[in-house]
């Protein structure tokens, strides 16, 4: 110890001065009663399952839409991490609550399971519908049974075709005509043929 403190020391003493005491560490709370495990109702499992398709879909898509996140903000490419990581947390926490046999469910239908989505119907915006993919498949193939497999334009006409302009828009070609001309024999009509002699089409 040294003078100095040594006198603050003795001058404490004969004032009857005390240095403050550390605040004592707040007490740990107490655990809680351990979580009710019951199968979740309809609404819950619509919920648990939609959480993991939604990570599942983040994790796999994410890479691809990196630099487009970056050009959009600061901020958004870490904000759609933290979405993976957080609906992991809370589905980790809600697998808490539920029997193992149901954990155990949801651990396969999270590896092998398969999710899709669907509209319940028809809906118009603004220049657009959406149907559903079987409906808009019948009429595809229709077209191309009906019409696509004895069309015989030529040139201009094929650009002109409000049908192949249709079937662009809606089932666009995998592979554009090698020529890459805009009046180039059209890309439908030789997998229209195809489809009518029972063959794969290639389109």
């Amino acid at each position: 110890m040294t003078d100095k403190e040594a006198r603050l020391e003795a001058l404490a003493r004969k004032y009857g001065f005390r240095k403050a005491e550390a605040p004592a560490a707040p007490a740990a709370p107490a655990p809680g009663p351990a979580p009710e495990k019951r199968n979740p109702n309809r609404g819950e499992n619509e919920l648990m399952l939609n959480l993991m398709v939604l990570r599942n879909g983040l994790i796999k898509y994410s890479p691809a839409i990196r630099e487009r996140c970056r050009q959009a903000g600061p901020t958004v490419w870490r904000d759609l991490r933290l979405m993976a990581t957080l609906s992991r947390k809370v589905q980790e926490a809600l697998l808490e609550t539920m029997p193992q046999r149901r954990v155990e469910y949801y651990q396969a239908y999270r590896e092998r399971g398969q999710y899709v989505m669907q509209i319940s119907g028809p809906v118009r915006t603004g220049r657009q519908i959406l149907v559903s993919d079987v409906h808009l498949g019948a009429v595809c193939d229709a077209a191309l049974r009906g019409v696509c497999a004895l069309c015989i334009s030529e040139g201009k006409e094929v650009d002109k075709c409000p049908l192949r302009e249709g079937l662009m828009e809606v089932a666009p070609p995998t592979q554009l005509n090698a020529a890459g001309s805009r009046f180039a024999e059209c890309e439908y009509r030789n997998a229209a043929r195809q489809l009518v002699l029972g063959e794969e089409p290639e389109v």
